[in-house]
């Protein structure tokens, strides 16, 4: 299996800094869940005031023991003590808990706009490699608690309740020395930067990760769907899959030791820097109350203090680190959704009025990261209603022709006109309305039968023209025998009722899902690879019916359509090379009779060797 080659990207400045980033995710939050907020300022508060209780009562306990030793104040600072660290705890355990699932349901708003833009985006962009890993890289960002938008969401809100704790340490550790609190200070954001650099080495190798985890994931989908359990056991590919998930998993832990090995090197740093920290200040601590006078109450909260304060202020600057090295890949995930797609337009153009009139003007094209071009100066016109046959052998450029006329790719030279208008200055999705598409590759979803034809939710579908679209199609007999009929599940992901139909069955559950959009615009695109000819000649007939008054455009290999179409259009190598009726191009003895007698025969033989 040939690999492409990981991208190499210069080192380029963020397009969003981190205030940017931490605005945009907050504005996200309020739009998700209002109620977030009335959360995070009572945990604000209460979690900034908490460890102060474990510093200051035990320095009034031992300062009534040293001094006035009265029971009465003693067991009132004691049940005070007990009760409000009792109380504290449980709002701070109680309030992380509500709010936590909030979160997980903010991280969801954000994955259903990652989800709306992989399905609105230019569908070329469905087919670049580069695509997909950036797909891959900023879908980490929306993958875990911890890490992307949600950790950085949790650091926020922890964030401010340590920021208000760190005054309060500060104003305490100042009253011992200025100096130490610098001294606590410098340390710390030494700590943070090693902490940072880690986190950025660590995004340095986003598009390594993407790109094995994006190839492991594909022979992970290639083990575990059935509709691949033929093959893998007919054709022995069991080692040979499970070899390349390996491989790919392989690469994937090379570089996440490689990034384990900085966090490691900076974490001994770090170590090293805690008990020279630690050493020197409570050193200092010890000859206070030797030399100083350093009365014991307040030593006790100056230990409780320094040891809280550097921990915590630790956390605020990791926090802070986290939060800056996340801060690229939520750069990552604002760009890829806020990337223009270049097939939509903002300036559109209303569709016309049917009937609509199809016009290949002058087209060159050729895939993006390719040269080769499919066509060159290719000009075809479609007149309304017309039934038109595009045949060819493979690779002839038959179904780039198809997606061309449906825009989901764009032309490379020339234009295509509907009613004589340039088809790009159309809104995209309303174009995408004229077509009802019957494509290769096969696509039902393991929902119910109807749910599949209407492509709409339960309460929306309207179950007699689903019944006739599936009549019309030659499987509405099929369906009527199922258990539940048109409301039977297909495949057995969500149901253990659900159906698996045969290839053909599926394909014509595909063309009844055309015929029940019922689009002026008919595209069928191999819509009967998979059946055999007696049942390919009878869905032509329905189709032939169906199609009265609609433009229809018939790709195919086999020749059984063109019988039905008033004109057809031979290609070969992206040219095309014939184009007239049935009849004509019989007559003409060129390269479409030559491949309409090569199938008669074939057919002819067939039906021989089985008398």
């Amino acid at each position: 299996m040939k690999e492409s080659p990981t991208r190499t990207k210069k080192k380029e400045k963020p397009l969003y800094n981190t205030i940017q980033n931490c605005i945009y995710l907050c504005k996200g939050a309020w739009e998700s869940d209002k109620l977030i907020y009335l959360f995070f300022g009572a945990y604000t508060i209460i979690s900034a005031i908490n460890p102060f209780i474990g510093i200051l009562f035990p320095k009034f306990i031992l300062d009534e023991l040293l001094t006035s030793k009265r029971a009465e104040i003693l067991l009132l600072l004691l049940a005070v003590f007990f009760i409000s660290s009792a109380l504290f705890s449980y709002f701070i355990a109680y309030l992380r808990n509500a709010y936590f699932p909030r979160m997980v349901q903010i991280r969801f708003y954000f994955i259903r706009k990652l989800s709306e833009k992989c399905m609105t985006m230019d569908f070329q962009n469905t087919e670049d490699a580069t695509i997909l890993n950036d797909k891959e890289t900023v879908s980490r960002c929306v993958q875990n608690n911890n890490n992307g938008i949600e950790g950085v969401l949790h650091k926020l809100f922890s964030m401010a309740g340590n920021l208000i704790a760190f005054f309060g340490y500060s104003a305490i550790v100042v009253t011992l020395n200025w100096y130490v609190l610098l001294y606590l200070v410098l340390n710390v954001i030494v700590s943070y930067l090693m902490t940072f650099w880690a986190k950025r080495y660590e995004h340095s190798k986003k598009d390594e990760i993407s790109d094995s985890d994006r190839r492991a994931g594909y022979a992970y989908h290639l083990m575990y769907d059935f509709s691949y359990g033929k093959d893998l056991r007919i054709y022995g590919l069991t080692d040979w899959i499970a070899g390349l998930f390996a491989k790919y998993k392989g690469k994937r832990l090379e570089t996440h030791k490689e990034i384990k090995k900085k966090y490691f090197s900076y974490g001994i740093v770090d170590i090293l820097l805690l008990l020279i920290r630690e050493g020197v200040i409570y050193a200092y601590l010890v000859y206070k109350i030797i030399y100083g006078g350093l009365p014991i109450s307040n030593a006790v909260m100056y230990f409780s203090t320094i040891a809280s304060f550097a921990g915590w202020f630790q956390m605020l600057i990791s926090d802070l680190a986290h939060i800056r090295a996340q801060n690229l890949d939520i750069c990552d995930f604002r760009a890829f959704l806020n990337n223009e797609d270049s097939l939509q337009i903002k300036e559109t153009t209303p569709l016309p009025q049917a009937p609509y009139v199809i016009e290949f003007k002058k087209v060159s094209f050729h895939y993006p990261n390719s040269e080769a071009y499919v066509y060159k100066n290719l000009n075809l016109k479609i007149p309304f209603g017309q039934k038109l046959a595009i045949v060819g052998h493979n690779g002839a450029g038959k179904t780039t022709f198809i997606k061309l006329l449906c825009r989901l790719y764009d032309v490379t030279e020339g234009e295509i006109l509907l009613n004589g208008i340039n088809i790009k200055k159309f809104d995209l999705n309303e174009y995408y309305k004229l077509f009802s598409a019957v494509f290769q590759e096969v696509k039902t979803m393991a929902f119910p039968v109807s749910e599949n034809v209407a492509i709409e939710e339960k309460d929306l579908v309207d179950e007699t023209r689903v019944s006739n679209a599936l009549k019309y199609a030659g499987v509405y007999d099929k369906v009527n025998t199922l258990k539940n009929g048109i409301h039977n599940t297909i495949q057995k992901i969500l149901d253990d009722d659900g159906i698996e139909l045969s290839g053909g069955e599926n394909q014509k559950i595909s063309i009844a899902r055309a015929l029940y959009k019922n689009g002026p615009i008919m595209v069928l695109d191999e819509p009967t690879a998979a059946l055999d000819p007696m049942a390919e000649y009878q869905i032509y007939l329905s189709f032939n019916a169906m199609v009265q008054n609609k433009t229809a455009i018939y790709i195919s290999h086999r020749l059984a359509s063109t019988l039905f179409c008033d004109q057809i259009a031979m290609f070969e190598h992206g040219e095309l090379v014939e184009y007239g009726t049935h009849k004509e191009l019989i007559q003409k003895n060129g390269k479409y009779a030559d491949m309409f007698e090569t199938q008669a025969k074939y057919y002819k033989e067939s039906e021989v060797a089985v008398g």
